[in-house]
């Protein structure tokens, strides 16, 4: 696996662990590439958008609160870096298929996994 993504997954785990923004703007910055480097290179090693990526890991970070714990929607959506609650939800039943308050009561946990982290290392 190329360095510059072995960095980067490290970059995205880190501040995911350590709830801290999670934009291309400051993971490109914490890894000291440009947006442009780090998201070209990403785009052509893994055929995905660094933003698409990081959008989804910010999404499943949502629904393990969304289950384990008693946040609002609103509260939980402005945590995972979404302005909009309305763009929050869509963008939340595009990616798991219900709102987040079906998936609060009915979603599994098992669906998620570092899915996407593998998809990208193993592109």
């Amino acid at each position: 696996m190329d360095g510059l993504l072995r960095n980067l997954i490290k970059t995205v785990r880190r501040r995911m662990k350590a709830d801290e923004e999670l934009t291309v703007e400051a993971v490109t910055k914490e890894l000291g590439y440009t947006r442009q480097y780090v998201s070209g290179r990403f785009h052509r090693m893994t055929g995905r958008l660094l933003s698409h990526f990081l959008k989804e890991k910010r999404l499943e970070k949502a629904a393990r609160l969304l289950k384990t714990g008693n946040m609002r929607v609103s509260q939980i959506a402005r945590r995972c870096g979404f302005d909009s609650e309305n763009y929050f939800r869509q963008q939340f039943r595009e990616r798991f298929g219900m709102s987040p308050r079906q998936f609060r009561a009915n979603g599994t946990l098992r669906a998620l996994s570092d899915r996407s982290l593998v998809q990208a290392q193993m592109a």
